[in-house]
């Protein structure tokens, strides 16, 4: 396993044609997205932004106990899109615009004159979902998370900041923490900004919620998810499904719960949540542990320690997704930060090929979940059973979850290995910085 550096891919006269045609990658699978919403199968992906409007106007009205299952820092963004956007009859345009361009950013932001797989990733990664990745709000902490992937060793101290951000306003980015820790929090100057970005962003945001709105209504995004049941598109709920498609058992019912999700009812729901639950759990312990062995192998001279937080970002991020009872389709949006950073960054040599693999991988994935909703969304929600296909199509992106979780937790223990130290074996010659090799696995 080589550790030297991947070189630049382009040369300068390649520059203004690979860029102009990211341009039009980004414009017309934009376009095609928007085709897509005049047909009825994919129309029903805008309620979301009527949903928020409805809210919004209510809050503005002065009503109390609404939007309960977002962080108030979320609720202020919305609620300065819907005011931008002039109130719930016109807003919704405002509201597209603003992801739309938020996309764009990220994209712009990962290209390099001398590396555009980064931003070719991020596009069509974002462009095979379809129109909800507008639609719903997980754009902005996947946008942060990205950043964050992009700038953690360059500009610690934002990073930090970002993550913090997300943490707000979304929650599930306080996990990244972990890893951004390494190779010491406070031994390691960029380590211990990336710990003070993220405190004086993500507490600075949670004190102002606690001051502005109380503790009941700054910890409800954490009860109403601990209160949700069994979603049928998350991966413990995979056996239940296949059951209920592929044989004549017609026992579990799909209903619209009071937390707005699609969720099962039925013999073993309650199995599979304690499943969830456990999983959830390890998933807990594995960000521990790789934060931990990262801090432990890693320095900050290491020419591995960027790529080896994002893999460790990553993995996290799928655990994560794997272990949850509720999986909407916008949350795949949250892979796409970390691989399109490592993209963007002077990797290792044998690092070349699973990032080729873990890319195409993600962009499929985003393929099947489209395919599932919002295209497949009647056929797996059939009654009394669910349809064959749409069905088949979610399993398979569930379990392409569960592989790329495995892949990516590999990925991150080789990354992390201890770097042999060459000046203590017999005969090593000290080599310049990006020549160094270690002995392959």
């Amino acid at each position: 396993m080589t550790h030297t550096r991947s070189p630049a891919p382009a040369g300068p006269f390649t520059r203004w044609p690979v860029a102009l045609a990211l341009i039009a990658t980004f414009i017309l699978t934009r376009f095609v997205s928007h085709l897509l919403l005049g047909l009825d199968a994919v129309a029903f992906v805008a309620n979301d932004v009527s949903y928020y409007g409805y809210h919004l106007f209510r809050l503005d009205e002065g009503e109390s106990g609404v939007m309960t299952e977002y962080p108030v820092p979320a609720v202020w963004i919305l609620q300065a899109v819907y005011r931008l956007g002039g109130g719930w009859q016109t807003w919704t345009a405002v509201y597209v615009g603003v992801f739309v361009l938020l996309d764009a950013a990220v994209a712009l932001t990962l290209y390099r004159r001398d590396n555009a797989a980064g931003a070719l990733f991020w596009i069509l990664f974002t462009g095979i979902q379809g129109p909800i990745v507008w639609f719903r709000f997980d754009l902005i902490p996947a946008a942060l998370v990205a950043w964050a992937c992009v700038f953690v060793t360059r500009f610690p101290r934002l990073a930090g900041g970002l993550v913090g951000l997300g943490a707000a306003i979304k929650l599930w980015p306080a996990l990244l923490i972990g890893p951004m820790l390494a190779p010491h929090p406070w031994r390691s100057a960029r380590a211990r900004g990336r710990v003070v970005g993220f405190a004086v962003v993500g507490f600075g945001l949670a004190l102002a919620s606690l001051l502005t709105s109380g503790w009941a209504r700054s910890a409800s995004p954490v009860t109403w998810q601990g209160e949700r049941g069994l979603q049928i598109e998350s991966v413990p709920a995979s056996p239940l499904m296949f059951l209920r498609t592929f044989t004549d058992n017609p026992s579990w019912n799909i209903f619209l719960s009071p937390y707005n999700a699609l969720e099962l009812q039925g013999p073993y729901v309650g199995g599979l949540l304690t499943v969830s639950t456990v999983l959830t759990a390890l998933s807990l312990i594995l960000a521990g542990y790789l934060s931990y062995r990262l801090m432990r192998h890693m320095h900050d001279d290491d020419e591995r320690l960027h790529e080896a937080i994002l893999l460790a970002i990553l993995t996290i991020v799928l655990a994560t997704i794997v272990a949850n009872k509720t999986l909407s389709p916008q949350y795949i949006l949250w892979l796409g930060g970390p691989v399109a950073a490592l993209l963007v960054a002077r990797t290792s040599h044998w690092l070349r090929r699973p990032l080729i693999v873990l890319a195409v991988s993600l962009v499929i994935v985003g393929l099947l979940t489209q395919l599932t909703y919002p295209w497949g969304a009647y056929g797996i929600m059939a009654i009394p059973l669910g349809s064959g296909p749409e069905t088949s199509i979610l399993l398979l992106r569930n379990l392409a979850l569960v592989v790329l979780t495995g892949y990516s937790f590999a990925l991150t223990i080789m990354a992390s290995r201890p770097a042999p130290d060459v000046s203590e074996a017999p005969g090593a010659s000290i080599l310049p910085a990006g020549q160094r090799s270690a002995t392959p696995l």
